[in-house]
């Protein structure tokens, strides 16, 4: 390459200009390219035979978004002594579907359980059949039943959870139901995107796979899509996850990752003023007449609350309610508040509220719906780091 005072002035429109300062970022840099330079062709033929040498193309891997990586499963592991690896996705469920397709092929099958989270469950039950897997639901609470499908059905594959439920709040003993997964070599994966490693942290309680959404509390401010997968076996996560990324697109980006990263940083202290606050707007709306019942694992009323102590750091951030007017009493809410946002989301700073019969589960058929618990009348609630007391006067004055 000529000196870049001989090349012409189009030329040099082109090229890349570097600092030739020490660079010590503050903050990590975001890594905006789609690919990167090789020495030569020898670098290149060593590049594309182990990616783990370096980066060729910003679908395979980036600086910005290994980084992330690295923090992730450095969280999902912390005061255990594993080692885990992370694979960053564009969505909560390109991570979702990654993890099911990783272990499943046609004719194999998925063992869940009766009540998860809209998308999820239209994933499991339109679109995976499409491809000749099948998704087997069982009330995952009651291990006896779990263990009669592994023992019966040798199509299983993969068993999966979402613990605490979305929008029910109901709990699944992970430690109980990954020993017994273990008996028939199952692998098991818990979606984690309500409680975040600071509250749970599946693969220290026998998971091999935690899964996030990680537009939610991750980010914490609704400000980027992401997903993510974090397991402990190297094998599984380089080979067969990340196979999913290169071939079906689903990576995430620099960008996105680098808003993620900033996210982060806050996460341990937005966890606890919202856990806080979700317990002040559970007591309230317990004690509230027009409250037929609170779902909220940080309740001494929750049935499994016992379970939630031994397995969470605390209630979490995420609860639900019954209303006694039902569908019109729902709506009726969704209209009247004022500080609470009526948005399909969760896990921002601030409070999101929303009725799942209209809104997350409308594409489950209404008798499935109902079935799992999901009423009418249910609304659920991701609460902020507001200050509490103006969030219990918001609703109350769309109560009345």
């Amino acid at each position: 390459m000529p000196a870049k005072k001989d090349l012409q002035f189009s030329t040099l429109c082109v090229e890349r200009f570097q600092s030739s300062k020490p660079v010590a970022p503050h903050t990590e840099p975001i890594y905006a390219t789609s690919a990167y330079l090789f020495e030569n062709a020898d670098h290149a033929m060593e590049l594309l035979s182990n990616k783990d040498l370096g980066y060729v193309y910003s679908r395979w891997g980036n600086p910005t978004v290994e980084a992330v990586q690295d923090k992730l499963a450095a969280l999902e592991t912390y005061g255990g002594n594993i080692n885990a690896y992370c694979q960053l996705f564009s969505s909560g469920m390109a991570a979702i579907t990654a993890t099911i397709m990783a272990h499943c092929k046609a004719g194999d099958k998925v063992l869940t359980q009766t009540q998860l989270y809209g998308t999820t469950d239209e994933l499991m039950q339109s679109y995976l059949p499409d491809y000749g897997v099948q998704a087997r639901m069982v009330p995952v609470q009651d291990l006896a039943a779990v263990e009669e499908v592994l023992q019966t059905d040798d199509c299983i594959r993969l068993l999966y959870l979402e613990t605490p439920s979305n929008p029910l709040i109901e709990l699944v003993d992970i430690a109980a139901i990954c020993k017994l997964a273990a008996k028939y070599k199952i692998p098991v994966a818990v979606d984690n995107t309500f409680s975040t490693p600071f509250n749970q942290r599946p693969l220290l309680l026998g998971a091999d796979f935690s899964i996030h959404s990680t537009t939610k509390f991750l980010n914490g401010h609704g400000t980027a899509l992401g997903g993510a997968v974090i397991g402990k076996n190297k094998k599984k996560m380089t080979g067969d996850i990340w196979r999913q990324v290169k071939l079906t697109g689903g990576n995430s980006n620099a960008f996105d990752a680098w808003l993620l990263a900033q996210g982060l940083k806050t996460l341990s202290i937005r966890m606890e003023r919202h856990h806080a606050n979700a317990l002040k707007i559970a007591n309230f709306l317990e004690a509230h007449p027009k409250v037929a019942r609170v779902n909220y694992a940080g309740l001494k009323s929750h049935p499994q609350y016992k379970l939630a102590k031994k397995q969470m750091s605390s209630g979490g951030a995420m609860l639900s309610f019954e209303l006694k007017g039902g569908l019109a009493a729902g709506k009726r809410l969704m209209n009247r508040v004022k500080v609470c946002s009526l948005v399909t989301s969760l896990g921002t700073v601030d409070t999101l509220i929303q009725h799942p019969a209209s809104m997350t589960h409308v594409s489950v058929p209404a008798e499935r719906r109902l079935a799992a618990g999901i009423t009418d009348g249910l609304v659920r609630m991701s609460v902020g780091i507001e200050d509490a007391a103006d969030i219990i006067n918001d609703l109350e004055n769309g109560l009345k």
